[in-house]
């Protein structure tokens, strides 16, 4: 006895098996969900949403990098922000060999130039890291990151990752704007 289904020619057996199998496939986000391997060790929970708001920088000006800092390597929207900016960046692997970092997630620390010369740490931002090994392979990224630089000081600033990358950058005093017709 051959039994069909709703759908005229298709037997009720092999249409039931369809139908469950494209409901599992659905159903599944992890298994459709591309992980990215852009490490080697233990993978690390990810990190907690930042709720610094996204960068609106509406211009692009950029200042001479340090010599073998890889700054090419960072991306950021400028290298000149004004006090109170966000800034956003991450790290893009644009070379033909892997770049090895040694945190897992990949970490960076804020510096900023002191009046002698030499670089100063931020205490801010931190992260909890991992002490392993990590690979950053050509063609991968880091996660996008951003901080506000609200009551920094004007001055000289850089990123400083953990796998040897780093670029500078400026904050400075945001202009005050007199209408014209101000009278004082």
């Amino acid at each position: 006895m051959n039994v069909k289904g709703f759908v005229t020619g298709i037997p009720a057996v092999p249409l039931l098996v369809l139908v469950l199998l494209l409901a599992s496939v659905l159903l599944a986000p992890g298994c459709t969900t591309a992980v990215p391997g852009n490490r080697t060790g233990p993978v690390s929970p990810a990190p907690a949403t930042s709720t610094t708001p996204a960068s609106v920088a509406l211009y692009r000006v950029t200042i001479p990098q340090e010599e073998g800092s890889h700054a090419d390597y960072l991306i950021m929207d400028s290298d000149v922000y004004n006090q109170g900016e966000v800034v956003e960046f991450y790290v893009m692997n644009e070379g033909s060999g892997a770049i090895r970092c040694g945190s897992s997630p990949f970490t960076y620390m804020v510096q900023y130039r002191k009046t002698d010369g030499s670089w100063g740490t931020l205490p801010e931002p931190s992260e909890t890291v991992e002490p392993i090994i990590s690979y950053l392979k050509p063609g991968q990224a880091t996660a996008t990151r951003r901080f506000v630089t609200a009551g920094w000081p004007p001055g000289l600033y850089r990123i400083l990752y953990d796998c040897g990358i780093s670029r500078e950058f400026i904050v400075r005093t945001v202009p005050l704007v007199v209408p014209a017709n101000a009278s004082g």
